[in-house]
Order: C-alpha cells, then sequence, then structure tokens
C-alpha cells in the first residue's frame, strides 16, 4: 500500500493509508474516509472543477485498488519516465513552456521504465554517458490534452549521474528552450518557477 499525490494545475488529491492522526480531519478540510457507497467520479470531477485539495484515505488493501481501478477509468492514462541528473553537485534542468523542468517524456511499447527515462534525458538535452544512481519514484499530475480530455500522467522519476563534457543542446521540436546546469545550491532558481510535482520531487532528493 502506498501512498499518492495528484496535482492539477497548484491543487493536489491525496490518496493514502489512514491513519489515526487523520480521525480528527475526517469530513473536515476536504479529507475523505472511503467506503463503498463513495461516489469516487463525483469527487474525482468536484476536485477539477474547484482545484481545491482533497485528501482520500483508505483503510485496506482492497479498498486501494477500488480507488485505483476508478481513477484510472476516469482519466486518460499515460506513463512516461524521466531523470534528474548530477554533475559536480549542479542539476540538469530544461526550460520548458516557460517553466523549470527535467527532462522527460512517453515510455515506448515493449519499453523498461529505465531505459525510457535514459533515452528521454539523452534525446531533450543531448547529454551521454548517463548512469542511475537511485529510483526516485513517481509523480502523478493532471492536465488537459488537445481534445480538452483529461490526462493523468504517472511518470517514473530516476537519479542520475554523469560524467560527460558534451555541451548541452535543447530538443528544440519538444519546445524546449534551454537546458543548463543549475548549481543543487541554487535549486531555488528551479522551485521559483517549476510545478508542484516537481517541487515534491526535489524534496526526495
Amino acid at each position: 500500500m502506498q501512498n499518492y499525490k495528484l496535482f492539477y494545475n497548484n491543487a493536489h488529491f491525496f490518496i493514502g493509508k489512514y491513519e489515526q492522526s487523520y480521525q480528527t480531519k475526517i469530513n473536515t478540510e476536504n479529507c475523505l474516509l472511503f467506503h463503498n457507497s463513495l461516489n469516487l467520479k463525483a469527487i474525482f470531477s468536484q476536485f477539477l472543477s474547484s482545484e481545491q485539495n482533497i485528501n482520500l484515505l483508505y483503510i485496506n488493501e482492497k479498498e486501494e485498488k477500488q480507488i485505483k481501478k476508478t481513477l484510472y477509468n476516469f482519466f486518460i492514462f499515460e506513463r512516461a519516465a524521466g531523470g534528474i541528473v548530477f554533475k559536480d553537485n549542479a542539476l540538469l534542468s530544461i526550460f520548458r513552456l516557460n517553466c523549470w523542468d527535467f527532462p522527460k517524456g512517453h515510455v515506448e511499447t515493449g519499453e523498461s521504465d529505465a531505459d525510457a527515462a535514459l533515452r528521454e534525458v539523452a534525446e531533450e538535452t543531448s547529454i551521454d554517458n548517463l548512469s542511475i544512481e537511485k529510483d526516485l519514484g513517481y509523480t502523478y499530475h493532471i492536465f488537459r490534452d488537445k481534445h480538452r480530455h483529461f490526462v493523468l500522467k504517472e511518470t517514473h522519476w530516476y537519479q542520475m549521474l554523469t560524467l560527460s563534457e558534451k555541451t548541452l543542446a535543447p530538443q528544440m521540436e519538444e519546445n524546449i528552450l534551454a537546458a543548463e546546469w543549475i548549481p543543487f545550491s541554487r535549486q531555488n532558481i528551479i522551485i521559483e518557477n517549476t510545478y508542484p510535482a516537481i517541487i515534491e520531487l526535489l524534496e526526495r532528493l
């Protein structure tokens, strides 16, 4: 059993296992305890329209599976993988759609998440000689595609290392305007202009 935090713009939908400490928050502060008569689709719709944080708690693995099944039926589901690359205590960051981000992309059929992450980092920045150092887990964010459908993207992230001296070259066709090494001590440059899921990801380093 695990926790999930789905980001939509600046709001999040938290799905996690019930703990005794949550008791005073249930049915207040948008904190709900799952039960079979709960209309999950209506709750997802409410979250998307209000963009207010919602916390949904489950008790056992069976309930977790019920929530996940409804979640993946409600949204169009996509899988992606990406990497946070370190070199000389600096982070490889990309500037795309007016925000700082980390390279990531679609996992191809038959491709492992790790291979997809390595490929996407190389394609989007032209960096080479990459190695995976640590599995950073997943982030989840919701967006609307060109048909205005809601898409839930699950991204598997890896911490990587490179010793490459190759000049960075942003993949312009993917709307990446810059690829830069930002000192880890100055990660506030990223945090001040990025997405909530990326801020959460940085906290795992």
